[in-house]
């Protein structure tokens, strides 16, 4: 199965229009957490008329909870991560990880697919996760250790030039083993052996550098076959 994650402040369309396009050709549309939430009923409502839409929620957000429940009355599936603290207060940054546990089961009580974006706390995620088969949501470069249904994130252009690299900056510097060596962390759609390996998760999450039409259609025809 393949899915698309996007941050709706990266694209240049109505977030709902861009994933029509997207349901035409994955199975997932994953939208990635930002400093702004999606709040807003008609947006919601737009965005539930397609199928299998994940929200990510940031379990050190102070209004975590409330955001699980008001996405599970829409039907989406949920994404549970520890939260990046670029996007979060300096009141939420305090908060001990061990938050995530009771936010993904809460997210067990509203939904029944849950993701769990296991960067920073698998060994602290990994027996709820198991136990309940929940997804293991983990990056491109990292290892995963969990039993369980896996779904990789792998941020991908067709070709890695100087303006890509840049673009992913901040997210390769936050890479502990990050040395220059970009190849670990991002895809080159033209490195067929790379993508041969990615091909054995069970979910192939891509996430355009470039998040453009024709870069989507570039990744089905690396991931649909």
């Amino acid at each position: 199965m393949i899915g698309i994650a996007i941050k709706p402040s990266k694209i240049n369309e109505d977030i709902v229009d861009f994933g029509h396009f997207i349901g035409r050709y994955f199975d997932y549309y994953i939208i990635d957490a930002e400093n702004e939430v999606i709040k807003d009923e008609e947006i919601l409502e737009r965005l539930e008329k397609i199928s299998k839409v994940v929200m990510t929620v940031q379990a050190k957000r102070v209004d975590a909870f409330e955001l699980l429940e008001l996405y599970a009355s829409y039907g989406f599936d949920l994404c549970v991560v520890l939260g990046n603290k670029q996007y979060l207060t300096e009141k939420e940054r305090k908060f001990k990880n061990y938050r995530i546990l009771d936010v993904i089961k809460e997210a067990m009580r509203c939904s029944r697919d849950i993701w769990v974006g296991i960067e920073g706390v698998e060994s602290l995620v990994k027996d709820i996760v198991e136990e309940h088969n929940l997804i293991a949501y983990y990056l491109y470069g990292q290892e995963c250790s969990i039993n369980s249904k896996r779904a990789i994130y792998v941020p991908y252009a067709t070709k890695i030039n100087e303006n890509a690299l840049e673009s992913m900056k901040g997210y390769l510097n936050r890479r502990k083993n990050y040395r220059g060596n970009w190849r670990d962390f991002i895809l080159s759609l033209n490195d067929e052996e790379s993508i041969e390996r990615i091909k054995n998760n069970d979910i192939v999450v891509g996430y355009p550098i470039i998040p453009n039409k024709e870069e989507i259609l570039n990744f089905v025809r690396c991931f649909s076959v």
